[in-house]
């Protein structure tokens, strides 16, 4: 599978790689955003999740990560997978439990999570030679402990969700991957971490196409009941799509036709109707929650569902992302600080 080029959002690489430090510049001037950007959410429980590995404690962690819903679990093993040491902790685990799926799922977890680190985010063509061999090292080990981890729990679907990551890295076998995604669905149904995984697959970017992605997105969340964080993927659809888009082309998606699809998986999402939107969006919620709001908030903000937009952007109280917010910002002073994407997103809400 052949990562395709999209436009890339410089405004995130300033951000991620500290040339946000410019900021200082336009303070001098008075020019400072209202919002701020925070990298991620991390949660009490994915803190937690590390310190029971790391005392040993793998008892308390296996009972944290198999109470978790499948999407929090999702992030707290996503959490625990950049830590440096993620590996050799996993690996302490398996030697300790070697019966226990959920300790083969982090150790494979960790496996892609340390590979995608020494490899970076850039295109191929511009990654360090030298980090090429240890990345596919590693990429290629994860298979074995998450078909481990599937072959001891015949109810879980968490190890088919990575194995599909781990497919897509290491050069995207599709007939492998629909048979990972049919094997996690056979088991969890609506399983949101390989719906999320598989939604990669359909993006221009790794190798497929925006009619690919917009039917997947909308045909599973006819599919999803009333709730389900796979409604989320309408949204990330249209945030994929304005990725691809120049600046001055976005306006395009602007229509009743996707405003309505949009605020439909919305409210599908928050299990809410309209009339009880605002409350249903300041109720508290995990760090996954957090993700799906940005997402969303741009989302409608992009399709013109202005009342859902308005509320979402309210939502968030000046703190945002910075994907999905870099995909959609404009001129240099937005690439400086995302804040500022914010702001102009609030203003044009608000004459909306």
């Amino acid at each position: 599978m052949k990562l395709k080029k999209v436009r890339l959002p410089l405004s995130i690489v300033k951000y991620l790689s500290g040339e946000n430090r410019r900021m200082s510049i336009l303070s001098i001037f008075g020019l400072t955003p209202k919002a701020a950007v925070i990298d991620d959410v991390v949660t009490p429980s994915a803190s937690q999740l590390l310190k029971h590995v790391i005392a040993g404690s793998y008892q308390e962690a296996e009972r944290q990560l198999l109470s978790a819903s499948d999407e929090e679990r999702e992030r707290r093993l996503h959490t625990f997978s950049q830590h440096d040491d993620a590996v050799d902790l996993a690996q302490q685990w398996v030697r300790s439990r070697s019966d226990l799926s959920i300790a083969h799922t982090v150790l494979g977890a960790s496996l892609i999570g340390k590979a995608w680190k020494i490899r970076g985010s850039a295109y191929g063509s511009n990654v360090d030679p030298g980090a090429v061999e240890p990345f596919f090292d590693l990429i290629n080990s994860a298979p074995q402990s998450l078909l481990k981890a599937a072959s001891l729990d015949a109810g879980t679907a968490d190890p088919f969700a990575w194995l599909i990551l781990a497919e897509v890295r290491r050069g995207g076998d599709r007939d492998l991957i629909d048979q990972y995604f049919a094997q996690a669905t056979a088991r969890v149904p609506m399983h949101w971490p390989t719906y999320f995984r598989y939604f990669m697959v359909t993006t221009e970017k790794w190798g497929g196409s925006h009619e690919r992605m917009f039917r997947f997105a909308q045909e599973s969340a006819e599919q999803a009941p009333r709730g389900s964080a796979i409604h989320f993927l309408v949204a990330l659809a249209y945030c994929e799509h304005a990725l691809t888009l120049e600046a001055n082309t976005v306006g395009q998606l602007r229509n009743a036709s996707h405003a309505d699809r949009v605020s439909t998986a919305l409210y599908a999402w928050l299990n809410a109707t309209p009339a009880t939107l605002e409350e249903k969006l300041h109720q508290p919620g995990d760090g996954f929650r957090a993700v799906g709001l940005n997402h969303f908030a741009v989302a409608c903000y992009l399709c013109g569902a202005s009342k859902e937009a308005k509320a979402l952007v309210a939502a968030l109280e000046r703190k945002i992302m910075p994907v999905p917010w870099a995909w959609i910002a404009e001129g240099r002073r937005e690439g400086i600080h995302l804040g500022f994407v914010h702001d102009r997103v609030q203003r044009e809400l608000a004459r909306a």
